[in-house]
């Protein structure tokens, strides 16, 4: 078992997602049908969080319709697994609802397919070597933190150094953006001991309800747990449609505690804890057998998904959570240089859309002289030349009507007057500093 499977064994057995099915042994004899198919119902009647669902899945599972189709698919586990998962989720979507094919327990009589000692010391090996899925913290322009990782490993004693190091290198910055675009979920207890560095209080941010045990695990940030290191900055989660599990557990429970804001798209909608349980003949089913309680709004995210604050695409959702930190500076800026700069930063955030192409005569306007800086026209594009810079040659590209990036550190605005003409430029440096140059007249 290579390590990416095996931690993707070890999440599914664990709550986190699905793993892939497990490739077919040609020499396993037939699955039996009739038995497989009563175990399923058995232990979905056992287990699944909602007792009503759960027999209407096993009423499904026991139809004699339902072994008769399936009974074409005995030679095939694979094929079969794929038409089981498919069907379960036909008659209530659930999507941690999950069959899975491991032909290395078709020998085994044990009842929950929990992992072997080896197994958690390889997954531990691989998270440690993968730096625990967290990909770089790193400060953006204006001050900005960004944190991205994809997912909440099981591995608190080994993941927390990286974690508590990150946020402690984020810990002066304006705003902190965490990006959990990519991120399948995985551990409640690293979601709550992420959840403990934003809170100087003892906050109630989600209950487990099982019901297996008939018990319920409360869940409130500690700052014991977050050594005591409390992050007050403005904070934005990313999200998309991928965005599931744990990963959509600590966004719902920042947004509704109203510490975080939640930009991008709509999540997957998977708010239930699972188990592994063994049904005989080499298959698992990934049961959710607990539901989150949200203390604020006594519900949680299943089927419906984390609606985010800000919706926009995922691919534009980092952009807009930095627009929307930098907007927020600069309502409170003290100068007109900080509030410069800060209008310079976000115009030189990305757009949605490509910029357009301007034809030359919308361009030629711009031509002339202003200063040290000669603007003109070759081969459809602007250019401009700056004598105090050796004559250095920059391309200009278009941020805005009448507005341009000249270089690495400035962008140039053509002001228009009343006639329609451009007698003046307004040089704004990244700094924040405005430099004004008047065009020179021809003769």
């Amino acid at each position: 078992m290579n390590y990416p499977r095996l931690l993707a064994y070890l999440l599914v057995l664990l709550g986190a997602f699905p793993a892939a099915c497990w490739a077919q042994n040609p020499t396993t004899p037939p699955v039996n049908i009739i038995q497989l198919l009563d175990s399923v119902a058995l232990r979905l009647k056992q287990h699944y969080i909602f007792p009503e669902e759960a027999q209407r899945l096993a009423a499904y599972v026991q139809s004699p319709a339902t072994k008769q189709a399936y009974a074409a698919l005995a030679a095939n586990p694979t094929l079969l697994v794929k038409h089981l998962r498919a069907d379960l989720q036909t008659v209530h979507r659930d999507p941690h609802l999950f069959v899975a094919y491991n032909p290395a327990l078709a020998t085994s009589s044990q009842v929950s397919a929990q992992p072997t000692a080896a197994e958690l010391a390889q997954a531990k090996k691989y998270c440690k070597a993968n730096n625990y899925l967290f990909k770089k913290a790193e400060v953006l322009p204006g001050n900005i933190g960004y944190l991205p990782f994809t997912d909440f490993v099981p591995d608190l004693a080994g993941a927390q150094p990286t974690i508590h190091v990150a946020l402690q290198f984020l810990a002066n910055t304006s705003a902190l953006v965490i990006d959990l675009r990519t991120n399948m979920g995985g551990s409640p207890e690293m979601v709550n001991l992420l959840e403990s560095y934003f809170f100087r209080e003892k906050t109630h941010l989600n209950d487990l309800i099982n019901r297996s045990t008939n018990d319920t695990t409360v869940f409130y940030t500690d700052l014991a747990k977050a050594q005591h290191l409390t992050l007050a900055m403005p904070v934005f989660i990313l999200t998309s449609h991928d965005t599931f599990s744990g990963a959509e557990d600590f966004a719902y429970a920042m947004q509704m505690a109203q510490r975080a804001l939640v930009v991008g798209e709509t999540t997957g909608g998977g708010a239930h804890p699972t188990k592994p349980v063994s049904v005989g003949q080499g298959f698992v089913v990934s049961i959710p057998f607990a539901r989150s309680l949200n203390p604020v709004t006594h519900t949680d995210w299943e089927g419906t998904g984390v609606v985010p604050d800000v919706k926009t695409a995922a691919r534009h959702a980092l952009a807009k959570a930095q627009e929307l930190a930098l907007q927020a500076q600069r309502q409170t800026a003290s100068t007109e240089q900080e509030k410069h700069q800060l209008d310079y930063l976000l115009n030189e955030l990305p757009r949605p859309h490509p910029a357009p192409v301007l034809p030359p005569h919308v361009l030629q306007p711009y031509v002339g002289t202003y200063g040290p800086l000669t603007i003109y026209l070759a081969s459809q594009q602007l250019f401009c030349k700056n004598a105090e810079a050796g004559n250095l040659v920059t391309k200009l590209k278009y941020l805005a009507p009448n507005r341009f990036v000249l270089d690495d550190n400035a962008h140039v605005e053509f002001v228009q007057d009343a006639k329609g003409t451009y007698p003046l430029i307004k040089l704004y440096v990244s700094d924040g500093n405005v430099f004004e140059e008047r065009r020179k007249k021809l003769r």
